[in-house]
């Protein structure tokens, strides 16, 4: 729903446009209509015209510079009404000049509250009919028929309820239009937000999807992902990277003497060791139980070979605290192979298993290539 301050705020801006055609329209044609009067020697229409226009100068300049009070415009709208009056009271004999009393309604409605407006223009009306009806020679003013005064009346009263009515149903309708807006933007806000949090939900859930709780490492379908890609990447661009298959020497033996806890602990351990020791590019991931997976990417078997060794050797030096504070030192051997030409994923991961079978079976804790 529309907050009172952006209604006001709309109504300011509306009323800003609105002083700047009355005065765009207005302040010239009082001038004009002032230079006749001096040429008339007719003083207190001068005094009047003078007055008012400086007066709405004033209101308007006040407008421009954010006011938003009634006596910003009250000033103004009094001289106007005052030298209409006058216009009334002194028409002449043709009562031309009174006819410029059907514009007060308009600018009184329109500058006002609709409400105070047509308060207002019913005030002037009174006082215009109380001067055609009571006024005349006697009182120096201008004398009017009855049937010019109740014509003057009836259409002065149609035009001051048209505009009533014509500015409530405008402000009706940029209330409810202002209301519709922002229930509009408000429904958009709710549905972004729902759109970024099922994206962060979906992101999250990407992540649980391809990301091994325990370890932190993608989990066996995430690294066969990657693993493809880059794979079709170094066959059609190179260099060749190389593949390499861990799994923890005895790592049964640890779950029986020290408990499943345990295990676990040292499989996160190796895990952070497998992140810290190889580069961001490389690809490192839990694929079983106690076998881990890594691919050095543009990395042939040369080139791999001194980080294979620093690794088994940082494996061996390393120590994991168990929860009883009891160090626990563990090994680990590596198969590995580098990527042919031609190579398919399954092709790749049977010479490197191959390897880490050598491995074992020669003894553990060391590293075969195939």
């Amino acid at each position: 729903m529309t907050t009172p301050s952006e209604t006001s705020t709309e109504h300011l801006l509306q009323s800003h446009q609105r002083a700047k055609v009355f005065v765009a329209i207005g302040v010239p044609i009082l001038s004009l209509c002032g230079l006749l009067a001096v040429s008339n020697r007719e003083w207190p229409l001068v005094a009047l015209i003078v007055v008012s226009v400086a007066l709405i100068s004033c209101s308007h300049l006040a407008l421009m510079r954010g006011s938003t009070r009634a006596s910003s415009v009250w000033p103004a709208l009094i001289a106007y009404s005052s030298l209409l009056i006058y216009l009334v009271a002194y028409s002449g004999t043709e009562h031309a000049r009174a006819l410029w009393f059907f514009s007060l309604p308009i600018v009184a409605v329109m500058m006002l509250p609709p409400r105070q407006g047509a308060i207002w223009a019913g005030i002037a009306i009174a006082m215009a009919t109380g001067i055609m009806l009571l006024g005349g020679p006697d009182f120096g003013t201008s004398a009017y028929s009855p049937s010019f005064a109740i014509r003057f009346v009836i259409t002065a009263i149609l035009i001051s309820v048209g505009m009533f009515w014509s500015e409530v149903a405008l402000r009706r309708y940029q209330e409810e239009t202002a209301a519709q807006k922002a229930a509009t933007q408000a429904e958009s806000a709710r549905l972004k937000a729902e759109i970024a949090r099922r994206i962060a939900l979906e992101q999250d859930l990407r992540i649980l999807a391809s990301t091994d709780a325990l370890t932190g490492l993608v989990n066996r379908r995430a690294f066969m992902e990657r693993f493809a890609h880059e794979l079709a990447r170094s066959q059609r661009h190179g260099p060749a990277p190389t593949l390499l298959i861990l799994d923890i020497d005895h790592f049964k033996k640890i779950n029986d003497l020290h408990g499943h806890p345990s295990g676990d602990a040292v499989l996160a351990h190796l895990a952070q060791l497998l992140k810290a020791s190889l580069r961001n590019l490389d690809i490192v991931g839990r694929i079983g139980g106690e076998e881990f997976a890594v691919v050095l990417v543009e990395t042939n078997a040369a080139m791999a070979e001194p980080v294979i060794d620093r690794l088994l050797e940082r494996i061996r030096e390393t120590t994991v605290t168990l929860s009883d504070g009891q160090p626990l030192q563990f090994t680990a051997s590596i198969g590995s192979t580098e990527i042919l030409w031609g190579d398919t994923i399954d092709t790749a991961i049977q010479r490197a298993d191959e390897a880490l079978y050598t491995a074992k079976n020669t003894g553990r804790n060391r590293h075969c290539q195939r």
